[in-house]
């Protein structure tokens, strides 16, 4: 055992070192595997019609995930996925991953993905660890283009790819007529293995009438992490997000669309126009402090032609309002467009160009550079009639590989 562990360590190390052309097979049962999103662009984002950090070219690794995969027989069998990112001498707030800093740039190496698996049969497929969210897996796997971008509720901090808990999923009927995913988690992400009061439910449902029409629906409902024995006597709401989603894939044609309605995952400011959260939103500061409701409702909708054997051009189109009830005209309007090149099967290679516009507020964006996130909208007080407005265009070449 100790000479196995020896050498999956050694296997690992090199991977991480030297690209390997393909998945290291260490023994009969282990494999070691690697995928790697990366762009090379242009940034200019503006605030209030003034240029802005992260505006400037340069290269950013979004994600570089190395994978250890181990089967112990039929039915069990084990994963760690590590990521790695670079954060800078104060980085991350809100929901989507928890909270780093340091004194200078560092690169941070963490556990994404790290479950024990138990596979029954197609139908019933259970997880005790960390592992990706129902409706972030379902939307991802059909949108097709996250090495891109991330998809709506994820880019804007309504959902987490990944979190610690108990998760199950599974496919019933002819060809996966029905499909479903649940999950019973911690709420915080998968960097905040936090223990709280109660858990949050995650869950997804769908359908594929036909082999190439999915049609789906997700909800959310709980605390996002925020409640602990220290602040259970405080007022508190409930995050609760629903989604629904369509997509075709037929031949060279991928299109669909998805909606999403979520209450109390962050709130406006009716007199700065910032949207910020959880932090204050699901739990307040004092056990006499108040809180506010609010909600965020948005689309999205992409379509992809595969026109050439190698060759696929895309677009997609975002839009929400993210303060109904507060800051009813604070808008984010995204989209992209770009052309594909896939010269090998492991290999995607992206021409890009994004374009992100916040009106009547601020709004912290995920994956915006290599930093991790990134604020968009102007400055002011939103309640006085101050512009409030910022844009992010980025023009670039963006790849995904893997090993």
């Amino acid at each position: 055992m100790r000479k196995q562990l020896i050498t999956l360590a050694v296997i690992a190390a090199g991977v991480a070192g030297n690209a390997v052309a393909s998945a290291a097979d260490v023994g009969a049962s282990t494999t070691i595997d690697g995928q790697v999103f990366l762009d090379f662009s242009d940034i200019n984002q503006k605030q209030n019609g003034t240029d802005v950090p992260p505006s400037g070219v340069g290269l950013d690794v979004k994600r570089a995930y190395l994978i250890a995969n181990h089967t112990f027989d039929d039915v069990w069998s084990a994963n760690l996925t590590t990521d790695a990112q670079y954060i800078s001498s104060t980085a991350g707030t809100g929901y989507t991953n928890s909270t780093t800093s340091n004194s200078g740039g560092a690169t941070e190496l963490f556990i994404k993905l790290l479950y024990l698996q138990a596979k029954v049969n197609d139908a019933a497929v259970f997880r005790l660890g960390s592992y990706n969210q129902p409706w972030y897996q379902y939307a991802v796997t059909l949108y097709g283009y996250r090495y891109v971008e991330k998809t709506e509720t994820d880019r804007l901090g309504y959902s987490n790819s990944a979190d610690w808990g108990a998760h199950a999923n599974g496919l019933v009927g002819d060809n996966g007529f029905f499909n479903y995913a649940l999950a019973v988690i911690d709420g915080g992400g998968y960097k905040n293995p936090t223990r709280t009061k109660e858990p949050d439910y995650e869950g997804q449902f769908g359908v594929k009438p036909l082999s190439w029409l999915n049609v789906g629906a997700g909800f959310y409902a709980g605390h996002l992490g925020q409640i602990t024995q220290a602040n259970a006597d405080y007022p508190t709401h409930s995050a609760t997000r629903w989604d629904a989603l369509i997509a075709v894939v037929k031949g060279p044609l991928r299109v669909g669309g998805e909606v999403f309605e979520a209450k109390n995952f962050k709130a406006g400011s009716a007199s700065t126009g910032v949207l910020s959260g959880p932090a204050g939103v699901v739990v307040a500061a004092s056990a006499t402090g108040t809180l506010l409701n609010d909600q965020a409702q948005g689309y999205s909708t992409w379509a992809a032609y595969t026109f050439a054997p190698q060759w696929t051009v895309f677009g997609r189109f975002d839009r929400a309002h993210l303060s109904e009830d507060v800051d009813p005209k604070l808008r984010d309007t995204y989209y992209n467009l770009g052309v594909a090149y896939k010269p090998i099967q492991t290999i995607d290679l992206a021409l890009v160009w994004k374009h992100d516009d916040v009106q009547n507020g601020t709004v912290s964006i995920g994956s915006g550079d290599g930093n991790s996130s990134y604020t968009v909208g102007g400055t002011g007080a939103a309640g006085t009639g101050a512009k409030t407005d910022g844009e992010f265009n980025e023009v670039g070449i963006y790849t995904q590989y893997v090993f």
